[in-house]
């Protein structure tokens, strides 16, 4: 038996795409390890400790310290520190986010170490990432020490599509190390009926409502939902008027929006609930995923589950997550999208034709497949005779 420790400080009440990441590896790896003979102990942020598995009482320990920043980076190892003294030495250690403590080999001598790889916005596209020159700047000098310290460190690199393992290749030069490419997948919520929608935006779920648009992201350049928006205003008019609704930390955008002729059909939601985002995106005309970059593009996948026609950036690796069960865009030209949002509006047959694609193709992505071949990652790492400390 050993004893796995996975560092789940990223997952929040709410989560975005690693928290449910996080949450939903954790979920169907825990019943897969255990029957395989190992213990699987976490480490999580205080802010979020609800059970992960709805049956087996995982052990945890809590730290503030979050995952993602340079405090994690220079003094992460007090947090595995108490977490070695609370549940024990592991013989593997999981980092579900690619910053990893500078000093997790010395709090952990024995352990393997596994880091899963994200993206590398921070490094590769920071100006998208952060809102001023400074922010980006002081961003990218931080992931270049860290993230390749992150890599180097590890006996092995989950990365979640092609082009992040790669790129992490490319990083590691000469220390070449196994970067197995593990995709995410659809939690089975997402092809059930949609609850009701609830609040504001409730009349949305009525018989009489008008067609509605849904993009989830912020209000990051990267995530692009400036050029939707701008595509959203060249609609023609339509009777009734469609309707925008951007999910997430959006009040970033409400300036580019400002007092135009369709702000009064823009909603901005907020942060929601799985429930809600179900009950959005099960009723939405189509889903638009306009993002520059991304590690994988997880959203992609939960609209297309509820068998809602989706439009993608014809960027990787979105194309590849979306195959041919999505149209395609170019990122930077809002006319073009324009031009799909109004063939959506206009032409039913198409809209339930990349309907039941998009439902076929979310079905060849399952947790269950990341988390048998997750756990094969571990006893393969396991078995190594050194690790790269």
């Amino acid at each position: 038996m050993a004893r796995i420790l996975i560092d789940a400080r990223c997952l929040s009440a709410n989560p975005t795409g690693v928290g449910r990441y996080a949450r939903a590896l954790i979920a169907h790896l825990a019943p897969r390890a255990i029957q395989a003979g190992h213990e699987l102990t976490l480490l999580r942020h205080p802010s979020h400790t609800a059970p992960l598995h709805p049956e087996l009482a995982l052990p945890q320990v809590t730290s503030e310290c979050p995952p993602d920043n340079l405090k994690n980076h220079l003094i992460g190892h007090r947090a595995l520190e108490d977490a070695v003294r609370q549940l024990g030495q592991p013989e593997l250690y999981h980092s579900l986010f690619h910053i990893l403590p500078r000093y997790a080999h010395r709090v952990m001598p024995q352990a393997r170490i596994v880091t899963t790889l994200h993206d590398l916005v921070w490094l590769d596209h920071p100006d998208a990432s952060q809102p001023t020159w400074l922010k980006a700047r002081s961003i990218q000098t931080f992931a270049r020490a860290a993230i390749p310290h992150a890599l180097r460190a590890s006996d092995a690199v989950i990365a979640i599509s092609r082009p992040t393992a790669e790129r992490a290749h490319q990083l590691l030069g000469r220390h070449q190390i196994p970067v197995p490419v593990i995709h995410h997948g659809v939690d089975p919520r997402f092809f059930d009926a949609p609850p009701p929608i609830t609040g504001p935006l409730r009349w949305l779920g009525q018989p009489e409502a008008p067609p509605f648009f849904v993009a989830i992201g912020n209000h990051k350049p990267y995530k692009n939902l400036h050029t939707l928006i701008d595509a959203f205003a060249r609609l023609p008019r339509h009777t009734p008027q469609p309707q925008l609704v951007l999910i997430g930390d959006c009040e970033g955008l409400s300036a580019h929006i400002g007092p135009s002729q369709v702000s009064e059909h823009i909603h901005l939601t907020g942060l929601i609930d799985d429930d809600q985002l179900r009950a959005l995106l099960g009723r939405a005309t189509a889903f638009v995923f306009p993002s520059l970059v991304e590690g994988f593009g997880l959203p992609i996948l939960e609209a297309m589950a509820m068998g809602r026609p989706t439009l993608v950036s014809d960027l990787e690796p979105m194309r590849s997550i979306a195959g041919e069960a999505a149209l395609l865009f170019h990122p930077h030209s809002p006319d073009d999208l324009a031009r799909l949002l109004q063939r959506l509006l206009t032409a039913p047959p198409l809209a339930r034709n990349l309907g039941e694609r998009s439902l076929a193709r979310a079905r060849t992505f399952c947790w269950d497949k990341t988390a048998d071949e997750t756990l094969r990652v571990y006893e393969k790492t396991m078995a190594t005779q050194t690790h790269t400390a």
